[in-house]
């Protein structure tokens, strides 16, 4: 039985490639090419770039509690 392969239309594709961003095409390479289709025609919003230029933010938490109570932390080194 031949594997029908999905409709270009039904492709969930990062708007940037479809716009042609120039910040994307260091993944348009023959050696990145698999990870072009995974990323970039599959789960595009986990890629860091797309987050970058859609303006999402993720805000890691740094904050450090030891039994309760908040504790500062200060860059190693100074």
């Amino acid at each position: 039985m031949e594997e029908q392969l999905p409709l270009l239309s039904t492709l969930h594709c990062c708007p940037y490639i479809e716009d042609g961003h120039s910040a994307c095409s260091s993944r348009f390479t023959l050696g990145r090419l698999d990870q072009a289709c995974s990323v970039c025609f599959g789960t595009f919003k986990s890629c860091e770039m797309y987050r970058q230029l859609a303006g999402v933010t993720h805000n890691a938490s740094l904050d450090m509690t030891i039994n309760g109570h908040a504790v500062e932390l200060r860059p190693t080194g100074s």
